[in-house]
């Protein structure tokens, strides 16, 4: 049975499944916390190599907190929970919470996982038969405080933290080999600084505007991290509208980090950017990666997208522009499940030259 066939059932029971479970109206109301609150779940089943089938299910809430207006973004929580056939098991809660007129932002996510990862070793070279499955067991926090200091532009504070442990490897494999750190288990905690330029008009389905993200952490051993590294990075996003439905969405990203970076922290292709290639099929410790995407009605609730993507890593930016880069394409389903606020069901199919992937979630790829 391939990929297409083992997942399609399961895309379908997600799509037939999804409803609406509650929705609150509270239109002027200066006792509660929150306003206009609408909250969407919906079940989830899936199968990839790596986790076998999985189940669960995803709900987000909707909401303007108390004194906002409504032509400012909505804040929005996120909480997935999933299980596996092979005991793999994920909780996350993405979260975004704006103020004072989006002129203070707080954003992250909180979660807990026990994860199967890819490692093919380090670099553009590696080879597809190296590849090998870790599991990892860890709680992860993402949390930052932004503050806009010019129009649509803010500057803020970021935290990182993930404690990896229970860290299995295949005994006599390429990754007990090597001499990368982090794969003797370890806890990474990042404090850092973070900026914000972001025009966008929806957080969810953007039909113009930019978003651009830059970022520099360092470890601390003061909030107890096992490592000493250091890391950056950009991330450019540009959205317009063609005709009177359709998107354009562009982005280009650009990481690095320093050599003692964990294993697991280091950028890699193979991420929403970079649909079709394996995840974490090449790693290394800096990245450039560019990806084009169409998005376009179809009917109804129902839309598509038509995406392509290039990208390399290398031990260096001056290594990145004499590396190879390795290409991507695909096409996908959308299906809108809050039409208020454009949030949608996501089913791509991308390819390289090394096959084929499916990903199915929610949000767009970026």
């Amino acid at each position: 049975m391939t990929n297409i066939q083992r997942i399609l059932p399961a895309l379908l029971l997600c799509l037939s499944f999804n409803f609406i479970i509650a929705q609150k109206q509270q239109q002027s109301s200066q006792d509660s916390i929150v306003k206009n609150l609408k909250i969407s779940a919906f079940p989830v089943a899936f199968y990839t190599p790596e986790t076998a089938f999985g189940f669960g299910g995803i709900g987000i809430a909707n909401f303007w907190l108390r004194n906002e207006q409504r032509e400012t973004r909505p804040s929005s929580i996120q909480l997935g929970l999933s299980y596996t056939t092979k005991s793999q098991f994920l909780l996350y809660m993405p979260f975004e919470f704006y103020k004072d007129n989006e002129k203070w932002r707080f954003l992250g996510e909180l979660g807990f996982y026990k994860y199967f990862y890819n490692f093919y070793g380090v670099g553009i070279d590696s080879k597809e038969e190296d590849e090998e499955v870790y599991e990892v067991t860890f709680p992860r926090a993402r949390l930052a405080l932004m503050r806009e200091v010019l129009p649509s532009f803010s500057i803020g504070l970021g935290y990182e933290f993930d404690s990896f442990s229970s860290l299995k490897i295949k005994e006599d494999g390429i990754l007990e080999a090597s001499d990368v750190p982090g794969k003797k288990d370890g806890t990474i905690s990042n404090i850092g600084i973070q900026a914000f330029y972001d025009t966008r008009d929806n957080i969810f389905f953007p039909t113009k505007g930019f978003y651009i993200q830059g970022s520099i952490y360092t470890s601390s051993k003061i909030l107890g991290s096992s490592f000493k590294y250091s890391k950056f990075q950009l991330d450019n996003r540009f959205y317009q509208k063609v005709g009177k439905k359709q998107v354009v969405a562009a982005n280009v990203f650009l990481g690095g980090s320093s050599k003692s970076t964990p294993f697991y922290d280091l950028f890699y292709l193979g991420s929403p950017r970079t649909r079709g290639i394996n995840n974490r099929r090449f790693q290394d410790n800096s990245e450039l990666s560019m990806a084009l995407e169409y998005r376009f009605p179809i009917a109804g609730r129902f839309g598509g997208a038509v995406f392509g993507s290039t990208g390399s890593v290398a031990p260096s930016f001056d290594n990145l522009f004499s590396s190879a880069y390795k290409n991507a394409a695909g096409v996908g389903l959308r299906y809108i499940i809050n039409k208020r606020d454009g949030v949608r069901i996501r089913a791509d199919y991308g390819m390289s030259s090394e096959g084929g992937n499916f990903y199915f979630t929610i949000k767009e790829a970026f």
